[in-house]
């Protein structure tokens, strides 16, 4: 378990552009960036978290097409306490926040209003 608690820096050049991809966890696009806007293709594509990220930093998705976009756990990790490697949808123009827990492979989803 960390040591302690950690918070990405948000000034490291900005946005990532991540073009989700397929629709299962295996063929997701990984997350890289603090703060990433999804751009989807047609119909609703998948986009994976990392693994082992700063426990309690912030991940920031926003899906800036019309069709939504699903956000997946590291493999055997959840999102919000949902079954394991259950895919968590992110409604376009919608920004959802994402915080790793300790164990590297659990998060909570925060939505927007």
């Amino acid at each position: 378990m960390p040591a302690a608690f950690a918070f990405a820096r948000f000034d490291n050049g900005g946005v990532d552009a991540v073009t989700g991809v397929g629709t299962t966890q295996a063929g997701a696009a990984l997350l890289t960036g603090a703060v990433n806007l999804v751009t989807t293709s047609a119909g609703q594509v998948g986009t994976l978290l990392p693994r082992d990220a700063a426990f309690g930093s912030p991940i920031i998705v926003r899906v800036g097409t019309a069709t939504a976009s699903t956000v997946f756990p590291p493999t055997g990790g959840s999102i919000n306490g949902g079954a394991a490697n259950a895919a968590f949808s992110v409604a376009q123009n919608k920004p959802t926040v994402f915080y790793c827990h300790p164990n590297g492979i659990d998060y909570t989803a925060v939505l927007s209003a």
